[in-house]
């Protein structure tokens, strides 16, 4: 297995696990209170299920990319820091108790925003793959 495919597999699976504990958090929180609002919690939640099998689906598209290793590669950690950014941000604003990041312009906003930029490059660079490899 390439290192492109090794980094989304390993970002895959630690995501996954991130959204189980989050999950296990939000779980046992909304039991003992279940008025509460979590709402960036569950998205922390989701967003680490949905990054982790994203980022395992990825490497298809690693798969039948040609382009070179490094490239790959780069994308592929690009894709994981990504991931990473989306998760910590949504956890940022939990555990800052925000109401709404947009409005507050919270430090998690920031993450957020540097995790789409980070997900835009790594996603073009394979994308660029797979229509090569068509």
């Amino acid at each position: 297995m390439d290192a492109a495919s090794k980094i989304l597999v390993v970002g895959g699976v630690l995501n996954l696990a991130f959204g189980l504990l989050t999950g296990l958090v939000l779980g046992g929180l909304r039991s003992r209170n279940p008025d509460a609002d979590h709402k960036y919690l569950l998205s922390a939640h989701k967003a680490g299920l949905q990054q982790g099998f994203m980022l395992l689906g990825l490497t298809f598209a690693v798969m039948l990319s040609p382009l070179s290793a490094s490239f790959e590669t780069i994308a592929a950690a690009l894709l994981a820091a990504s991931s990473f950014f989306l998760d910590v941000s949504a956890l940022a604003n939990w555990r800052q108790g925000v109401c709404d990041e947009f409005k507050e312009r919270s430090p998690g906003l920031q993450l957020g925003g540097l995790s789409g930029l980070l997900a835009v490059a790594g996603l073009a660079i394979l994308i660029f793959g797979v229509f090569r490899g068509l």
